[in-house]
């Protein structure tokens, strides 16, 4: 989305005119003019200070009423308003935060397509569109086959992380159930950072309805991408459940973070990430998380119980594009000997 440009000295505020004047800072005047939507609202919801229960209030009492719920998607890019009670509300939320009218509503662009139609839609950003700042991964993205990768839609994905009695990840299993959009896919990619900072590749363990095909790994960069090649190649609308583990050995200094997530460029139906403890040294506390396509968190965490036996899990439906993960405060200090950094997986 395009318009008039406003010129705004380096660290002065722009002053836009609309049915009042309003002061608003350089970056969110920019992003009112380029967007794209959820960053320019994340941005005008951080410069009005308000918080998500203080907007909700304010729009009840304009007679929009919207959920906080609805307030986080909108601001993480996982949802637009598209129905005509959530426009309305749009209005009523540029006044309360004192943009422009109709500086919002202007970046939303066309309704998305839903359904499955959504999910294996051809305007689906491709894989590198998550690296573009990394040239180690785009270059090992040119050298695998990722052409069917939008075309499969992500039914469920269920990951059991295993955690040792130090607090620190040991392996992680992983099952999906996915559906070809077109005939031919054969192949699913795996890509992950933190992986390996040694020359010892991490191990990635196949189990169900597929083999391992090309690894390639920049040490220096921890950057691992993967091939997982389907038993045969699938027919349009056939599905297929996949099973594999990733198991790390002990290569870089231990961390004082202590978490794992996943970055869904594409819509899920169904996540589960369930954390295996030791069960003589759980947690002293563990939360999971949501955060937009750029890593940045959009919700407040959600503390998990973890029961005697070591056990914990979250569930988010109908999730994508951005991260979900967890993390977790070990049971007591982790010892010095030399540990593996978390992985960032995408799925």
């Amino acid at each position: 989305m395009t318009g008039p440009k406003t010129e705004i000295r380096p660290g002065a505020s722009a002053v836009v005119r609309g049915d009042r004047e309003s002061s608003i800072s350089a970056e969110l005047a920019e992003l009112l003019r380029t967007g794209p939507f959820e960053a320019a609202l994340r941005t005008a919801i951080r410069s009005s200070r308000l918080s998500l229960e203080r907007i909700q209030h304010r729009l009840r009492a304009r007679g929009t009423p919207v959920s906080i719920t609805a307030l986080s998607y909108w601001q993480s890019g996982r949802r637009r308003p598209e129905r005509p009670d959530s426009l309305l509300a749009l209005q009523q939320l540029e006044s309360v935060l004192g943009v422009p009218e109709g500086a919002l509503s202007a970046l939303l662009g066309p309704p998305r397509p839903r359904g499955r139609t959504r999910q294996a839609s051809s305007d689906a950003p491709p894989l590198s569109a998550f690296w573009a700042d990394n040239e180690s991964a785009v270059e090992l993205l040119t050298r695998i086959d990722t052409s069917h990768d939008s075309k499969l839609t992500r039914l469920s994905h269920h990951d059991v992380v295993h955690v040792d009695d130090q607090g620190e990840l040991r392996k992680i299993r992983t099952r999906k159930l996915i559906r070809a959009e077109c005939n031919g896919a054969d192949r699913w990619i795996i890509m992950f950072d933190g992986a390996s900072s040694s020359e010892t590749p991490p191990i990635i363990r196949p189990i169900r309805s597929c083999r391992l095909g090309q690894v390639l790994t920049d040490h220096a960069r921890d950057m691992v991408v993967a091939e997982l090649l389907f038993d045969r190649a699938l027919a349009r609308g056939e599905t297929i459940l996949i099973e594999y583990e990733i198991i790390e050995p002990p290569t870089g200094l231990n961390e004082d973070d202590h978490s794992f997530c996943r970055v869904f460029r594409l819509p899920v139906r169904q996540y589960v990430i369930e954390l295996q403890f030791d069960p003589a040294h759980p947690p002293r506390k563990c939360d999971s998380y949501v955060g937009d396509s750029s890593g940045q968190e959009v919700e407040q965490p959600k503390p998990l119980a973890v029961d005697r036996y070591g056990r914990t899990h979250a569930v988010a439906l109908d999730f994508g594009m951005g991260v979900f993960g967890v993390r977790w405060d070990p049971d007591a200090p982790a010892s010095p000997a030399p540990q593996q950094p978390s992985p960032a997986p995408r799925a």
